[in-house]
């Protein structure tokens, strides 16, 4: 189980990037050749699979680490926020809201002064980016991912617990100091996925 649960989180830590790999590509993929052509079909496949031996390393491992970085997705996207978990209440407590735009400037915009052909470069910042995972994981900072941001969902943390949710602040605070009752399903940790629950609870064994 425990195994399964550091599975998860790496997945979760390579979803994390994905806004990485997106740039990445953009940044390095060749359209236009030395003389300002535009390259042909198999010109343009071939900057990927008949590169030097450092330029493929880059795109075979970026290929790689999004394909993997898919699964942590289709699990928070398809299965956690799909679940309907235990009906709960929240504490009445001050909402702080998580700062994803720092983990952007911090971890992944430093990653993009990456040099593809230079071996030492690749290298140094394969490190990095195991030493970041490693933090990551260890830590369980599942809950700093810019995609819940993109897809509209707030990260909060109040008191012991971290909650992922598309409720807004103000409508936390109310449901909080109401003591109404919410759907929350464990990420993993104290790291929960918040959705509003509709119907009242028929006893309070229902409720933790």
């Amino acid at each position: 189980m425990k195994f399964n649960r550091t599975i998860q989180k790496i997945l979760f830590y390579l979803s994390s990037f994905i806004p990485l790999y997106l740039l990445l590509m953009v940044q390095n993929i060749r359209i236009y050749d030395k003389h300002g052509e535009i390259l042909s079909f198999n010109q343009f496949l071939n900057q990927f699979i008949n590169n030097s031996t450092t330029e493929s390393f880059f795109w075979i491992g970026l290929m790689i680490m999004f394909f993997l970085s898919m699964f942590g997705v289709s699990l928070f996207f398809l299965v956690y926020t799909k679940t309907e978990g235990r009906v709960g209440v929240i504490k009445n407590a001050e909402f702080v809201r998580e700062d994803t735009m720092g983990y952007i400037v911090t971890y992944i915009v430093p990653l993009l002064s990456m040099d593809i052909s230079s071996s030492r470069s690749l290298v140094i910042n394969l490190l990095l980016f195991i030493i970041i995972g490693t933090f990551y994981v260890k830590n369980d900072q599942l809950f700093m991912n810019p995609l819940y941001n993109i897809c509209g969902y707030n990260v909060f943390s109040a008191e012991e617990d971290v909650y992922i949710t598309k409720i807004s602040k103000s409508k936390l605070r109310i449901i909080a100091k109401r003591q109404l009752s919410v759907n929350k399903v464990n990420l993993i940790g104290d790291i929960y996925v918040l959705t509003e629950h509709k119907t009242k609870p028929k006893n309070e064994d229902d409720l933790y």
